[in-house]
């Protein structure tokens, strides 16, 4: 912490290590030359630079500086602390005439800059007596101009401070957005994406403007570089809206929704307004300065009162978000103050890194924010999952239940008629076995061996409730077509059925077959027993994504629900349907009678 406090002493002393005398002309009618400043100059034409700075705001003349070389020019720079000046002549003019020595600005391409510099720095290469003279144009545009010489040890050491200061923010910036996109990886959701957009559009302003994207990523694009700060500035604006209403939970509800969502599409718009726009246009700076100017107003008037809103709603995002854009909307202030030729700071540490210092302390902000908003995200994921486990053991426990309650039919119905069916055929071979020469004696092993018969039988409808062994031997189609015959022999209701599909034998779909022939047997049992009808319609389709079971019948229909509530059966139907993730829907219809409707969603996987 002291070096980095004692590296901003540093800077600002570096500031006022020297005055220099430059001075400065302004050429209105933009006609002059190398040589007849020179003699302008020689006849006290202009004017001393005060205090290195010179601000004249939106400009179409042309200014001159001139500085008298001295035994000292070679160990020293000129300086120009301004990264976006179109165009810039510089000159060595002698008795015998001028010399242009470099030609640079941001119409030209980087590699023409005498010092690989985000600014502009030029080497004083003359001889005692001569004239340096820079010409300075940026027609139609915002001037901000500060000039200095410096000598060459200042000026590394400046430039080394400069790049460390720079480092330390970028480093910090470089890695809020690494652990963005790592919060996007992890939880996908859309919010930490807009927050990294947000970051990487805001930071590329912040390059564009310092010059150091022209510097670094398009150096031989200077058209672009003139592009970039109002394209950069339009996007930004409009990330910073998309994050404002996701991160504090603006919805359509909010009045405010409309017009940011308009103010939105009008920042699309200016951004693709300046990728198109013919470079001559710039020189109506003011008007396109004032369209920027107005659309971050009205940014930061939404963002006002969308927070407003949000606070009275006693929402903690919103404060989160209140204050951390507060910093960079004052650095933001002071920035538009300078490039508009109003007052403030001017190449002192704010001016230089008051955004990004701004940027860094916002999204420092945001982070305590976002995991605040984490941390109530994961309390409500841990109270879903326990509600889901809950609802599990809930369904687990009914499903056990069901079970145990089959087990016991199963039991009951070994108990009371394989038992009792054995034992009679026991007793009547018994008495065969007594009297084995009786005339009865074939009567009763006939008898005896229907009611083996019916043991067998009795046994192999248990067997067929336990496992539908008719599904794996016979398809699915058969079995249920089989089922329907046997209730329809009994000649107590007449079952129709309607089947498409279920040609699929594979043995990952047999375990669904299954369960949805149990359900089916459960609701005709359901119907046989409760409901009185006389007559009951089946249909059942396989799509691709699902199965659809629809039941119906002409029976008694739902009086008093007694049908529905608290049936073993429907419980233990329902049970099977939500494992399959699936919706049953039992109506009343207008005739009598009841419909289910039954969807079950088929999982490839």
């Amino acid at each position: 912490m002291r070096k980095f406090a004692s590296l901003i002493f540093i800077f600002f002393i570096s500031y006022s290590a020297l005055a220099s005398d430059i001075y400065i002309l302004e050429d209105k009618a933009r006609n002059l030359n190398s040589k007849q400043v020179q003699q302008l100059f020689l006849a006290g034409k202009f004017s001393r630079l005060p205090e290195r700075n010179f601000n004249p705001g939106f400009t179409k003349s042309v200014f001159w500086l001139a500085i008298r070389a001295n035994a000292n020019d070679s160990n020293q720079k000129l300086i120009i602390g301004n990264a976006h000046i179109n165009r810039l002549h510089f000159y060595i003019s002698t008795s015998s005439g001028s010399v242009l020595k470099y030609t640079t600005g941001d119409y030209f391409p980087f590699k023409q800059r005498p010092i690989i510099h985000h600014l502009f720095n030029f080497p004083l290469e003359g001889k005692v007596g001569d004239l340096y003279l820079l010409r300075v144009d940026k027609n139609g545009e915002s001037l901000q101009l500060h000039a200095e010489i410096l000598p060459n040890v200042l000026f590394y050491q400046k430039t080394m401070n400069e790049n460390l200061i720079t480092g330390l923010l970028w480093g910090i910036i470089v890695l809020v957005i690494v652990f963005g996109c790592f919060l996007y990886i992890t939880v996908r959701e859309k919010l930490y994406l807009y927050y990294v957009l947000y970051i990487i559009t805001g930071s590329l302003w912040i390059i564009a403007d310092k010059g150091y994207g022209y510097q670094y990523l398009w150096p031989d694009f200077p058209d672009f570089a003139s592009r970039a700060r109002p394209i950069f500035t339009s996007l930004s604006s409009l990330m910073l809206l998309q994050f404002m209403q996701v991160f504090i939970g603006q919805g359509k509800e909010s009045r405010f929704y409309k017009p940011i969502w308009i103010a939105k599409v009008g920042l699309l718009l200016i951004a693709i307004l300046f990728i198109f726009l013919p470079i001559e246009a710039k020189t109506n700076g003011f008007l396109f300065l004032g369209i920027l100017s107005l659309a971050g107003l009205s940014t930061q008037i939404l963002i006002a009162l969308s927070l407003v809103e949000k606070i009275r709603q006693k929402n903690p995002q919103a404060w989160y978000y209140l204050f951390s854009i507060s910093a960079l909307i004052t650095f933001s202030i002071t920035e538009l103050l300078v490039h508009s030729g109003g007052s403030g700071p001017q190449l002192n540490y704010l001016s230089n890194y008051g955004i990004q210092t701004g940027l860094v302390i916002e999204v420092i902000i945001l982070n305590f924010g976002l995991a605040n908003r984490f941390n109530a995200y994961k309390n409500e994921k841990e109270i879903l999952l326990l509600e889901v486990n809950k609802k599990q053991k809930e369904l687990t426990d009914r499903i056990i239940e069901t079970q145990e309650l089959e087990r016991k039919k199963i039991a009951d119905q070994l108990h009371d008629d394989i038992s009792s069916l054995l034992s009679l055929a026991s007793l009547q071979v018994s008495s065969v076995l007594d009297n084995i020469n009786s005339e009865t004696s074939v009567l009763k092993l006939k008898k005896a061996g229907k009611v083996l018969d019916s043991v067998s039988q009795t046994v192999r409808n248990i067997s067929h409730t336990l496992t539908p062994l008719a599904i794996e031997k016979y398809g699915f189609k058969n079995a249920i077509t089989d089922l329907i015959e046997g209730i329809n022999s009994a000649e107590k209701i007449r079952v129709e059925h309607i089947m498409i599909g279920f040609d699929n034998a594979e043995k990952s779909f047999l375990t669904m077959q299954n369960d949805i022939y149990r359900i089916i047997k459960e609701l005709l049992n359901n119907i046989i027993k409760h409901s009185g009808a006389s007559h009951c319609l089946l249909q059942l389709v396989e799509d691709e994504d699902r199965i659809s079971i629809m039941v119906e019948d002409n029976g008694i229909g739902m009086q008093g629900n007694t049908r529905i509530k608290n049936g073993i059966g429907l419980a233990n139907i329902t049970a099977k349907i939500n494992y399959f993730q699936g919706l049953i829907e039992i109506s009343k219809k207008t005739e009598g009678g009841l419909m289910i409707n039954i969807e079950i969603p088929i999982k490839t996987n």
